[in-house]
């Protein structure tokens, strides 16, 4: 969330499935943005322990407690995935101090680099696993714009699964014509796209098939909702997201796997973006 743009602050906050119960378990003037979470605990880039956008990793309990740093490295503005339940997670970051590339590394919990997936000089950010582990899906800008590709958990079989309309120009060139992903199960990867002047999210398949858009152009009221950044929840029924319509604002919202009964969850004045479903452990639970 946006708390408060003139002193750049991104806050991370918590709420119930329904919007309610919001509460700010960050707490501290900066960028703190959460990009992934695993049982109780999330994962998140901050600039405290830096200065003004060099960014850290850290984890933290759902609840704001039990705050850690995980690397002593920078890592960049990305997306995260994790396998082997939830024990090594897949990031993007640059082990070089005077390279400007951004490559996939895979580390366990405490940030010791397990694997370098990657090793050029593209823009390489937003990874996910697939399902088994064996894969990773991410952004890249080898195409001159951002695509998406998989590539094997070792660095080899590099394809691209997504190729932005060549008709379509109402992207420019900072805007996403392909945003960061999320690998559903088996057969299933979405992804953000400026498409046709708005934002819609789309679906593929991991051979890249031919995409499939799950949110429309326009709202019922006829205008622009810009539908982006998303989670998927564990059984895969619902997507969280966030959208803006016609006042520019963004707002969290959530609906059924296939885009129908969507809900706004926020009604607030601040700009809440790229939501991630959290699963707090029960106070009975080991």
């Amino acid at each position: 969330m946006l708390y408060d743009g003139y002193k750049d602050d991104y806050e991370i906050f918590v709420m119930d499935a329904d919007g309610s119960n919001q509460i700010n378990i960050s707490n501290r003037v900066g960028i703190d943005w959460l990009y992934y979470s695993f049982g109780d605990r999330l994962y998140f880039i901050s600039d405290r322990d830096s200065t003004s956008r060099k960014y850290f990793l850290y984890e933290m309990k759902w609840d704001g407690t039990e705050v850690r740093r995980v690397t002593d490295y920078l890592v960049h503005d990305s997306w995260i995935g994790s396998r082997n339940e939830g024990s090594e997670l897949v990031i993007s970051a640059n082990l070089e101090e005077d390279s400007d590339s951004r490559d996939l590394i895979i580390i366990d919990l405490e940030g010791n680099v397990l694997s370098r997936v990657t090793n050029d000089d593209f823009q390489n950010t937003d990874p996910q696993f697939s399902p088994d582990g064996s894969q990773i899906v991410f952004r890249s800008y080898r195409e001159g714009i951002d695509e998406l590709f998989v590539i094997d958990f070792d660095g080899s079989n590099l394809r691209q699964i997504t190729h932005y309309p060549a008709d379509d120009t109402t992207a420019k060139d900072w805007e996403y014509h392909v945003g960061p992903p999320q690998w559903v199960n088996d057969s299933t990867i979405t992804y953000m796209s400026k498409q046709n002047d708005n934002y819609s999210i789309f679906s593929t398949s991991p051979d890249g098939g031919e995409p499939v858009q799950i949110t429309p152009d326009l709202t019922k009221e006829g205008y622009p909702s810009n539908e982006g950044w998303h989670s998927w929840s564990k059984d895969g029924l619902q997507i969280v997201y966030n959208a803006s319509e016609w006042d520019g604002n963004f707002n969290i919202y959530i609906m059924n796997a296939d885009g129908t009964n969507p809900r706004r969850l926020t009604t607030d004045k601040w700009y809440e973006q790229a939501p991630v479903f959290v699963y707090p452990k029960k106070e009975d639970e080991n």
